[in-house]
């Protein structure tokens, strides 16, 4: 009994069940923006045709998640790391973590999307998604959710949840041309202006050798192309809600992303048109854009003042070009 004053008590080199329940937060009501902007009677085949396509980006589904803790005592060291294969909106794990804070770093969908790669996960700081290094990318191919949160496991005297919400961080595009685009031999559409990389622990998209993203052909009218977004508003331009100042046209000095569209008209030469866009592309955003195509396969877009043009006819001559570097 006298030996029983003696007993250490201290309970903290000991772990802790905690049990995280994750929930992915999808904003963008996807079909309805399809149909808001396809809502013409003679419309309504495509627009059935790109929510289809645009379905499996706009998920909020899981199909794999990473998860990684990180220790919040200056060392920044990785200390737990799972990675589970999941099959819906909602996920629960439960781990086994000794009693201490974590800085917690959750990544959805990594090993689906052609594209991207993860780097520097032994440490919280260095923990980025990074576009690959080719001269052009594909298109992702699945939603990229993270999510970061803070795990109080220190004071913790029995199991304890943790609710943790995942935020989609790509964005897709949508190129619709008008019935013109069927008679046109080739085209080719490609994305410019969005991040080069993420860092998940900080939110931060980073914009340094930037690549162009090449578009899917959805039917021979439509490309669509699901990528990192583009810069906030980096220049003061009139927002989308504003009215602009006469005369006012959005050009190469104000976008904040362009669209870079190739047409082979049917004598065997290509005509480029960039699409400067001075909005902001945004993570969990759809943006749709219309365009008259004429016969000299220049592209002119429905909405003028937020959309600029530059055409250059000619631009390379027919079997000279190869546009699906």
């Amino acid at each position: 009994m006298g030996a029983c004053d003696i007993l250490d008590d201290d309970l903290s080199v000991c772990g802790v069940d905690c049990r995280i329940e994750y929930q992915m937060r999808l904003q963008t009501k996807m079909r309805t923006k399809v149909d808001d902007v396809l809502r013409a009677e003679d419309e309504r085949p495509l627009a059935d045709t790109l929510a289809k396509w645009l379905t499996p980006v706009f998920s909020n589904h899981a199909h794999d998640i990473d998860l990684t803790f990180y220790s919040t005592d200056g060392t920044d060291e990785q200390r737990h790391y799972s990675t589970e294969s999941v099959n819906g909106q909602t996920a629960s794990f439960t781990f086994y973590l000794p009693r201490e804070n974590y800085n917690h770093l959750a990544l959805v969908n990594n090993n689906m999307s052609d594209g991207l790669y993860l780097i520097g996960a032994d440490h919280s700081v260095t923990y980025t998604i990074r576009q690959g290094s080719q001269d052009t990318l594909p298109s992702l191919t699945a939603p990229v959710y993270t999510a970061r949160a803070l795990i109080d496991a220190a004071d913790q005297e029995e199991n304890h949840t943790f609710m943790v919400d995942l935020y989609m961080t790509t964005c897709a595009v949508a190129l619709v041309l008008d019935t013109t685009a069927r008679k046109m031999p080739h085209i080719t559409a490609c994305l410019l202006g969005t991040a080069s990389a993420f860092s998940v622990s900080d939110s931060t998209f980073h914009y340094e050798n930037s690549r162009p993203v090449r578009c899917e052909q959805v039917n021979p009218q439509c490309f669509a192309v699901v990528s990192l977004p583009s810069r906030d508003n980096a220049q003061q331009t009139p927002t989308r809600q504003q009215q602009p100042p006469k005369k006012y046209t959005a050009s190469a000095s104000t976008s904040l992303w362009q669209m870079a569209v190739y047409v082979t008209i049917p004598d065997g030469s290509v005509t480029q048109t960039v699409l400067d866009i001075d909005y902001p592309l945004q993570a969990d955003a759809l943006e749709i854009i219309k365009c008259t195509v004429q016969d000299d396969g220049s592209l002119v877009p429905a909405e003028t003042t937020h959309i600029g043009a530059t055409v250059q006819l000619d631009w390379n001559k027919g079997s000279d070009h190869n546009l699906d570097i």
